[in-house]
């Protein structure tokens, strides 16, 4: 279906973002998200979202180009229970988590339903293409997926012409950029007038969820938020230290802002994005 002739599922409703460390998220369910994310390419323009975690926030604190491009996001999910926990303390709950990994399979079944075309960017050497027949066999109705992993390189290194002349080509009416944090992050905010590309995702890992390259935890340990026990088993070496400096300075930065406003929501602190 050509996006002139698209419409959005609803019309788009706005609320006050919920701020965890100077971080507006949008609080909305995951079937929300989704219709979200529908009206974006059914508008065209280009629009970026953003899933960020507690790693993403502590990131955030000590980088101010990070920082600014989660505030300016055109929507802010929350991928993670202690962030709905902190927001519940901080007086500002969000509803839910909506994680990305949760998100995308959500996100490919609509486009089969509409008709996008998918670019699937990053992974590692033969990730994309595996996670792209994936999908293919999985969603019959969707066109052609386009995939490219580059050359793992610096991001002020990066083969930026090369991609940026891929996707031109492919026309994407979504695109997941799975570089992880901040590199995807800032890769996508450097280079969205670039592209002509109605939505663009920081996904992440997920590429290596939808190649089955890594398994998900079980459903009751995402809906507990144990999750994060899970991936640690999968990969001690890599998350073990990230998880502890993440605690180290999560939780202060929590108590310093419950602290700053001990009477009001989270929320009430930014009623909107730059």
């Amino acid at each position: 279906m050509p996006r002139a002739a698209q419409m959005p599922a609803y019309p788009t409703v706005m609320e006050w973002p919920v701020v965890i460390l100077g971080v507006p998220f949008d609080p909305m369910t995951l079937a929300g998200a989704v219709d979200r994310i529908e009206s974006m390419v059914a508008e065209g323009g280009t629009h970026y979202v953003v899933t960020p975690n507690v790693d993403f926030l502590v990131k955030a604190q000590r980088d101010p180009e990070l920082h600014d491009i989660l505030a300016r996001a055109d929507l802010v999910l929350c991928d993670g229970k202690p962030l709905v926990w902190a927001s519940q303390w901080l007086g500002d709950a969000l509803p839910c988590r909506v994680a990305g990994s949760d998100l995308i399979p959500c996100l490919l079944h609509r486009a089969a339903e509409r008709g996008w075309r998918i670019f699937l960017l990053g992974g590692g050497p033969g990730v994309a293409s595996e996670a792209a027949q994936r999908i293919a066999a999985a969603h019959p109705r969707l066109p052609e997926i386009a995939h490219y992993s580059p050359p793992y390189r610096p991001l002020g290194e990066m083969n930026d012409a090369e991609i940026i002349g891929r996707v031109r080509e492919a026309k994407p009416d979504l695109m997941l950029v799975c570089f992880g944090c901040p590199k995807q992050e800032k890769w996508i905010s450097r280079h969205r007038n670039e592209l002509d590309v109605p939505v663009m995702i920081g996904a992440g890992g997920t590429i290596d969820f939808l190649a089955a390259r890594m398994a998900r935890a079980p459903v009751w340990m995402r809906r507990s938020g144990t999750e994060w026990l899970f991936r640690l088993f999968q990969e001690p070496g890599r998350l073990a230290r990230r998880y502890a400096d993440d605690l180290l300075h999560f939780l202060p930065a929590i108590l310093a802002q419950r602290w700053r406003r001990p009477s009001e929501g989270a929320g009430n602190s930014l009623k909107g994005r730059a």
